[in-house]
């Protein structure tokens, strides 16, 4: 069943009636006197839509008895509404001019980015020297959301992108995927409240399905109806509806998605789907919200079913979104009675009190609003302990600077530089806990090494002890970031003794603890390896590249496009990309740069380019990639250099030490990253041999950079005998050489 434009107005009115009923809305008159204007100023102001909430029944203008009186439109830019806007935030500062770190925090970039910016004339500061007028940077903040300035898409951040994706991996249901796409196809921008409408006639159509019966459309604005659990449902739909104000809707933009009928698919997050689909790009981004598809949610609930029995234990989602979560844990055999959820965003708790109803028909008004709840987490939740806490917590949301001195305040994964939201969620999850409760998340990869992590993986380390971690790669629509599963048990110290982990296609159990600092929780190889490793890092005789070498960027011009041509000009030369780079061997390339380093965004001192010897390797590879150079060439970013500084150990012997199967094997089992981090290459450890040995690992790195040879065959020689210096046994070699066999090793044809 469909709701008709007629029907829709019909609910509105409704609405409006009762809210007038109520005193809630107020006259024009009264509203006149409220602004100190004129009865006609108020009734303009209700004509252009700018006194929000203001509704025309029968001629008369009905007025919201808290409205503001509007400011000056000429000092206003107009958004659409369900925007979480950067250009509302700039009305937030009252000066003319703004600071730097305002301005950071408006456009999403770094100090850096904006001095660099400054320093090559895309941005203007104030004749003060360290200003920027507001005014030009509200028009910057609205040509980036227009598309009419690109720089935002052509930067890594693009926080500012507006647009809308079809999530087709957060359900199963091709039908009904379909029904969206065609939704987006049809519609222009959606407003908030187009968006709820959207959404209680699909769900009105769910329960039709769900219930086998026929629900007049008296139930959205009387809440009567021969069904018994009416007055529950009619709770529901009226919260989703209650504030939408049908003069502010374009009916035409919407009156196709009402014709639509979906399917009703068990245990599927339905709703949800069509409202993150429905959403702007923006407001996701700004807000951390990136919704878990149901696979990763089954993943979740299966590791905690093998590690512990929840079915009769209490379960909470602090971050729940729309419930998908909560739908896979009754699917699991959960009850429902056992099951609490709260999220930060209000439509996300509507729907998760829809579905979860939908599941259980039974539950009363009071259970739904009790146990799923709209607010901050991070400022007030559940007074309750639970067995477990699991869920998706937000990733990267925007915190500006006063909300992080109040975190900094409370938590101890926060501080004053800067705040993680899924940090903060860790600490609250594990506080939350009963114990020997569980904590299980679904993470950025990055918790398990980066630094800025360190508070977090210390609370972890400090509190519980290691039971599942589940790989997962890149498994968010639209988001390059890998991601991993991470179950805890609250009350232990750290220990990892069986753990089970699944990498990519392999699933084993860690039989013994494991000696891991906050540093970072290396957990991705199986005992074998893990021995390893351990025999690598406990090398004696060995030299570091930390403290004794010099690390620099290839040439980060801020535009590729304007500085780099294919074909050769006066003062041009080639210039190397890291796609130009393999072990042992640099590709030739048609890429060509004039070096004007005052015009480069940001570029290292001449001599590191034009050094007599040093090494290239690709910044992002899946093994360590590096190359010699001696004719002095230019690199861009994607290529960085290394020239070692240890007086005892020749260039070319740390070349072969870099691209051996031991260096790969080292990075990516202590750090599993495709990018090739300074530190990650400070941390290997070199071994120290004689200038006779030196000579011998050189004479065959130099056949293999020479040689039209069978190249592989010859590099295999090379690495048996790299592995020899690093005191690898024969059971360790085929170990490292069955963890490292698939890999592209990067020899060029």
């Amino acid at each position: 069943m469909s709701l008709t434009l007629f029907a829709v107005k019909s609910i509105i009115n409704h609405y409006e009636t009762v809210l007038r009923r109520n005193r809630m809305y107020i006259s024009v008159s009264d509203a006149a006197k409220k602004f100190g204007v004129s009865k006609r100023r108020v009734q303009t102001l209700c004509e252009q839509g700018r006194i929000k909430g203001a509704s025309r029944i029968s001629g008369v203008w009905l007025i919201p008895e808290n409205a503001q009186k509007p400011v000056d439109a000429r000092k206003k830019v107009k958004i659409s509404k369900n925007e979480i806007s950067e250009i509302d935030n700039i009305y937030n500062y009252k000066d003319d001019k703004l600071t730097v770190i305002q301005v950071c925090e408006l456009l999403f970039v770094s100090q850096a980015t904006v001095k660099n910016w400054v320093r090559l004339g895309k941005l203007k500061l104030n004749s003060d020297g360290k200003s920027f007028d507001k005014k030009y940077i509200e028009t910057l903040l609205s040509d980036m959301k227009s598309g009419k300035d690109k720089r935002l898409k052509s930067r890594r951040n693009k926080k500012n992108i507006n647009g809308k994706v079809l999530y087709k991996d957060y359900i199963k249901s091709d039908f009904n995927c379909k029904i969206i796409e065609d939704i987006l196809k049809c519609t222009n921008q959606i407003t908030e409240d187009e968006i709820r409408l959207i959404l209680a006639d699909f769900a009105i159509q769910l329960y039709e399905k769900s219930m086998k019966t026929s629900v007049s459309k008296e139930l959205l604005y009387k809440g009567n109806s021969n069904v018994t659990d009416s007055s529950v449902f009619n709770s529901l739909i009226s919260d989703m509806v209650k504030n939408v104000n049908i003069s502010q809707i374009d009916l035409k933009n919407i009156q196709k998605a009402l014709e639509y009928e979906i399917q009703l698919v068990p245990y599927e997050d339905t709703l949800g789907f069509v409202y993150i689909s429905l959403q702007d790009i923006n407001r996701r981004k700004v807000t951390g919200a990136y919704y878990t598809p149901q696979e990763t949610v089954n993943k979740l609930i299966d590791s905690l079913k093998l590690s512990f029995d929840i079915k009769n234990k209490s379960v909470c989602d602090l971050c729940c979104g729309t419930g998908n979560f909560l739908i896979g844990l009754v699917k699991s055999g959960v009850k429902v009675s056992n099951i609490y959820g709260q999220d930060i965003d209000e439509i996300s708790i509507l729907i998760a009190r829809i579905n979860m109803f939908l599941l259980d028909t039974n539950l009363t008004k009071e259970h739904l609003y009790t146990h799923f709840v709209c607010g901050d987490t991070l400022s007030k939740t559940f007074e309750n302990k639970f067995s477990v806490v699991l869920g998706n917590p937000p990733w990267g949301y925007n915190y500006n600077i006063d909300e992080t001195k109040h975190l900094a305040e409370s938590y101890v994964t926060a501080n004053a530089k800067g705040v993680e939201s899924y940090d903060l969620f860790i600490e609250k999850g594990l506080e939350m806990l009963e114990k020997n409760g569980y904590l299980a998340y679904v993470l950025p990869q990055a918790i398990l090494n980066v630094k800025s992590h360190e508070s977090a993986r210390k609370l972890i380390l400090q509190n519980t002890d290691f039971k599942f971690l589940n790989y997962l790669g890149n498994v968010f629509s639209n988001v390059q970031c890998p991601s991993v599963i991470l179950g805890v048990q609250n009350g232990g110290n750290g220990k990892t003794k069986g753990c089970t982990v699944e990498f990519k296609d392999k699933k084993f159990v860690i039989k013994e603890n494991r000696k891991i600092d906050v540093s970072q929780f290396s957990l991705n190889m199986n005992d074998d390896e893990y021995e390893c490793l351990n025999t690598i890092a406990s090398l004696k005789n060995v030299k570091y590249l930390k403290n004794n070498a010099e690390f620099a960027l290839g040439i980060v011009t801020g535009n590729n496009s304007e500085f780099v041509k294919k074909s050769k000009s006066k003062n041009a030369e080639i210039v190397l990309r890291g796609s130009d780079i393999y072990r042992y061997e640099i590709k030739s390339t048609d890429n060509y740069i004039c070096f004007t380093p005052e015009k480069f965004q940001q570029v290292a001192p001449t001599e590191i380019y034009r050094a007599k010897e040093k090494l290239l390797y690709r910044f992002i590879a899946e093994v360590p990639v590096f190359a010699y150079d001696n004719q002095q060439t230019l690199s861009l970013n994607s290529c960085n250099i290394l020239i070692p500084k240890i007086d005892e150990l020749n260039i070319k012997y740390i070349l072969a030490i870099l691209n051996s199967g031991v260096a790969a094997f080292f990075m990516n089992k202590k750090y599993n990253s495709v990018k090739l981090l300074k530190s990650h290459i400070e941390s290997l450890p070199i071994p120290i041999v004689s200038r006779e040995k030196q000579n011998e690992i050189i004479k065959k790195a130099d056949r293999i950079m020479n040689s039209n040879e069978n190249i592989n065959g010859l590099y295999n020689e090379l690495d048996d005998e790299i592995m020899t210096l690093y005191g690898l046994n024969a059971k360790q070699k085929n170990t490292i050489k069955t963890a490292m066999s698939g890999k592209n090793l990067f020899f060029k044809d």
